[in-house]
């Protein structure tokens, strides 16, 4: 077992001391009167803010958006932004342009929040609220484990901010734990399901010459994420996209090399549709849903959680491949092709 696939299977045990942990790490930012959530950082930073945006809205009855760091212009911020939550997501705790977006946002008169994934993070020194996402120890270069804390404690923020603007109730926010620590159950068995289905395909998938990631915008955010685990870990040309965009000229890349991934989360009506019409031009087409399924180009993760949760299964497929495929391309899954890329670059305080 990789570093990787140890940090995938410690994952449930470390969401749920984030949920157990959630009332006191928010108890403050939730007496704060807020009225927008702007939620920024790059790479898995980003993809857990846009993937989460939409449920946080729901939550939290409040607008929340997701933007990379250099969307964050000082024009950007227009009338008074006092009750603007503006929140800092860097995994190391240590990205200059996550930072540099926060210093904008703070001249602007926002509330500075930070999610970082360990405490005293650089990024952390102009926050007025401190959010650190409880991770654990996490040292493989491709973040897996953060992917899905940083993920979770979003979601639990909007939790309570919904419940002390009124939005939410306790009992729904009490429903809420409960439907979230039964998906954390069902991690586990969606996890072993995911590495058995990769261990018997690895060696056609160590064949890809390149990958589309294709999904529902309900799972932009995975789809964006899982391309970005099998990029950097197999070190191919991969890219995602939302199932409408891919229609809209990227099949037009597709040949008998393509390898195509569907996310199904069952709001997308044309997947088996496609899986049809591209198999004019590819045999290399995989459906992943929540199902019992396994016949070969058909995964399913065999669970049955709440549609709103089901973000924290459905990335585990290809954060597997991530971790057993480049083995057999002969790279290191754990560790990036410069470990010292971020100080070369001047990217991060530090190299993490």
């Amino acid at each position: 077992m990789n570093l990787i696939q140890q940090y995938i299977s410690s994952t449930p045990a470390q969401l749920a001391k984030i949920v157990e942990g959630s009332e006191t790490l928010f108890a403050s930012v939730a007496k704060r009167n807020i009225k927008k959530i702007i939620i920024t950082g790059s790479g898995t930073s980003y993809h857990s803010g846009l993937q989460m945006q939409q449920l946080m809205r729901k939550r939290a009855g409040i607008e929340v958006i997701a933007l990379y760091p250099f969307m964050s212009t000082s024009d950007f911020f227009v009338g008074d932004n006092s009750q603007t939550l503006f929140i800092g997501i860097s995994q190391g705790g240590s990205s200059f342009s996550t930072f540099d977006a926060m210093k904008t946002a703070k001249k602007a008169g926002c509330i500075i929040g930070t999610m970082a994934g360990e405490k005293d993070a650089y990024i952390d020194q102009i926050a007025d609220e401190v959010m650190t996402v409880n991770i654990g120890e996490e040292k493989a270069g491709a973040k897996t484990k953060g992917y899905y804390s940083t993920k979770l404690n979003l979601l639990l923020l909007a939790d309570y901010i919904g419940l002390a603007n009124g939005h939410l109730t306790q009992a729904q926010l009490d429903q809420d734990i409960k439907d979230l620590n039964l998906t954390i159950e069902q991690f586990p068995h969606a996890y072993k399901r995911a590495y058995d289905w990769v261990e018997e395909h690895k060696e056609k998938l160590a064949k890809m010459d390149n990958l589309r990631v294709v999904g529902p915008g309900m799972l932009y955010g995975d789809v964006l994420e899982d391309a970005l685990k099998v990029l950097e870990t197999c070190r191919l040309p991969v890219t995602g996209y939302d199932f409408d965009e891919f229609i809209h000229g990227i099949y037009n890349a597709m040949n008998e090399k393509a390898t195509v991934i569907i996310l199904d989360n069952g709001s997308e009506p044309r997947c088996q549709k496609m899986i049809e019409v591209l198999g004019d031009w590819t045999n290399n087409l995989y459906l992943v849903d929540t199902s019992d399924a396994n016949n070969g180009n058909h995964f399913g993760y065999d669970v049955n959680v709440p549609k709103d949760f089901e973000t924290f299964i459905f990335p585990l497929l290809l954060q597997v491949m991530a971790s057993i495929v480049p083995n057999i391309l002969g790279f290191d899954p754990n560790s990036p092709k410069d470990p010292n890329f971020h100080m070369k670059l001047g990217s991060k305080k530090f190299n993490n």
